[in-house]
């Protein structure tokens, strides 16, 4: 299966919604890399109806990165319809579905009520979802968890396709877990016999060849890599490669230099800030000599031009 409703997509490697990373350089190098789908950061629906110019900022994308989904959060199923109303009314042709988020278990998550508390709540998701799918004809897609405390997921995952979601997402951990332990890939395979939609598996694809092994192991239809990318986009060409089965190809130090160099060109093109680019690099700084001093300069930096001088003197 490689569609999402009617949204065709030419791989099975998405690139996970990530605060803090997923802005749309990074998404641009993603797709360059090989991701077939990418998302947004979660995104305030709220913010979005008071017409936040930091979140309409976010909103921002380019023609190098689509297909796009935006993923939203929040607990107010009105919130959401309004919201998915108001982006295809002023950002027309920017995004091809729409994502429900309810799998944040940070503690701002937590007291706002929004992200993975929502798994406690299977029929507000589903309410949540109803009008994303009323406000657009564009496919309508969740990201969730076991559950917060115990397992919900099944239940919620009925409640998203009677709603008429498109495709779930689920990383097989429960919320108050965090990162902790293993995700539990049996959960998605679970998952994927229950319902008749696409599955996308999320969770611990560590390394490249986890891809194809989580998709063999679960049937999952596809596989989202979050973390693993994190200032290496070069992980999405080696995952396809896993998952094609053919022969990884080798991240060396000078194709991790190209890339790097090629997310500040992408950087310095959309205009982001060095809050936008930090950290990615604080990510890139692994694994190399002197990676610890690295990590910190790069933490240090307070301009784009700071950041790319540390980068220059690593890696000339």
């Amino acid at each position: 299966m490689n569609k999402i409703g009617g949204l065709k997509l030419s791989g099975g490697v998405f690139c996970a919604p990530m605060a803090d990373y997923t802005n749309v350089a990074f998404r641009v190098l993603a797709r360059e890399y090989g991701a077939a789908l990418v998302y947004t950061e979660l995104i305030s629906a709220k913010a979005l109806l008071m017409k936040s110019k930091k979140t309409a900022r976010m909103l921002s994308v380019s023609e190098k990165e689509k297909p796009v989904f935006l993923q939203l959060f929040g607990s107010n199923p009105a919130d959401f319809g309004k919201a998915v109303s108001l982006v295809e009314k002023k950002f027309e042709g920017n995004f091809v579905g729409y994502d429900l988020n309810c799998g944040c278990s940070v503690p701002k998550a937590l007291k706002g009520k929004y992200g993975c508390t929502l798994m406690d709540e299977p029929q507000i998701v589903g309410q949540i979802l109803g009008e994303m799918k009323n406000a657009s004809d564009k496919p309508v897609t969740l990201k969730m968890r076991l559950g917060l405390s115990h397992e919900t997921f099944l239940e919620v995952a009925h409640e998203a396709e009677g709603a008429g979601a498109a495709a779930i997402t689920l990383h097989p951990r429960l919320g108050e877990e965090g990162y902790g332990g293993e995700a539990n890939w049996e959960k998605i395979l679970a998952l994927k016999k229950e319902v008749k939609i696409p599955v996308i598996g999320n969770g611990d694809i560590k390394v490249p060849l986890d891809a194809a092994r989580m998709m063999k192991e679960t049937k999952c239809d596809f596989v989202m890599v979050g973390r693993a990318a994190i200032g290496n986009a070069f992980f999405f060409k080696q995952a396809n490669c896993a998952v094609m089965g053919e022969k990884i190809l080798v991240r060396t130090e000078k194709e991790s230099a190209i890339e790097a160099k090629r997310f500040l060109e992408l950087a310095k093109e959309y205009k982001l800030k060095v809050n936008d680019v930090r950290p990615y690099f604080i990510g890139f700084a692994k694994g190399f000599n002197g990676a610890a001093i690295m990590r910190n300069k790069f933490a240090m930096s307070k301009t784009i031009e700071e950041i790319e001088g540390v980068l220059d003197l690593h890696f000339p």
